[in-house]
């Protein structure tokens, strides 16, 4: 199915994460950073499903971090010795219309590493009428980055970024366990994908800057997300990286195995791509199957 696009233009950051989200003290420090950035920041309502009915009170925190939990105000061994999982939404006001969704378990099936994952989608509009605002913004993911530290994290305009994000008449899959997803706006690559592409490699990229954010370097292709992104621009970068790759990986692979497909008129391929190896097991509880825990680490 084709994407749709959003009634108001969001302006999205999408982060995935191996760490553990099972955890009081994590959620305290996400809502800490988002009352820490202000109003424009602040949920009104939050939830663990739609419709949103709960009213987002600080003095209430311990509350929402039950929701945050799965429901309920679970113990530090309840969370570690069984299996759960749960997801938080949460969505605020103009003139930001800022909204939240986090995801986290602590298992993971055979089938493919599902990430823990924070996304934000705030206002296009309220970020374009004030630069301090957007720049504001990126700092705030920036933050989320240094708090949750990620695999991997991108900052993009939704609607722009569509073409290279799904083919003429579905989604591209964008398992990190499958591929390297194409290169958005800003990507934030952290640890496995330093250690797999090289930290000066990712430094010295042909695009607007790059930056060392906690243990992620970022890439940022063009200055401003508001501004198109050209074709070329992305070819090159994506040349660059495979380029940089040992020969030997990019003689067993071929081309088009990494940040590709970026465009609409490319055609999805299943076959391998190049991926690091994320360190799965620190999503992982206490007293888990082991069999099940070794199987899949046997897959990366």
């Amino acid at each position: 199915m084709p994407l749709i696009s959003p009634k108001i233009p969001n302006i999205s950051f999408y982060l995935r994460t191996t760490k553990p989200f099972h955890n009081i003290n994590i959620a305290h420090d996400f809502f800490q950073l988002i009352s820490n950035y202000g109003s424009a920041y602040r949920p009104y309502k939050y939830g663990n499903f739609e419709p949103m009915k709960q009213i987002f009170d600080e003095n209430r925190l311990d509350d929402i971090i039950a929701a945050w939990l799965g429901g309920q105000m679970y113990s530090q061994d309840d969370l570690e010795r069984e299996y759960h999982e749960s997801q938080l939404m949460a969505k605020g006001r103009k003139p930001s219309k800022i909204s939240y969704f986090v995801g986290w378990r602590n298992w993971t099936d055979t089938d493919s590493v599902l990430f823990n994952s924070v996304s934000v989608d705030i206002s296009k509009i309220f970020l374009e009428r004030n630069k301090a605002e957007f720049e504001r913004f990126v700092r705030f993911c920036d933050d989320l980055v240094c708090l949750f530290r990620p695999a991997h994290a991108e900052l993009y305009d939704y609607i722009s970024s569509i073409e290279c994000t799904s083919t003429h008449n579905a989604f591209i899959p964008d398992r990190l366990d499958i591929r390297c997803p194409a290169l958005k706006w800003r990507t934030y690559f952290g640890p496995p994908y330093i250690e797999l592409l090289g930290r000066e490699v990712i430094l010295n990229a042909p695009c607007w800057k790059t930056e060392e954010i906690g243990e992620t370097i970022v890439l940022q292709l063009t200055e401003t997300v508001f501004e198109e992104i050209p074709q070329e621009l992305r070819q090159n970068v994506v040349d660059y990286f495979e380029q940089s790759v040992d020969p030997q990986i990019r003689s067993n692979l071929g081309t088009g195995f990494i940040f590709r497909p970026f465009s609409a008129a490319e055609q999805y391929s299943k076959r391998k791509k190049l991926v690091p190896v994320f360190p799965v097991q620190e999503m992982f509880g206490k007293n888990l199957d082991l069999e099940k825990v070794a199987k899949m680490l046997r897959r990366y």
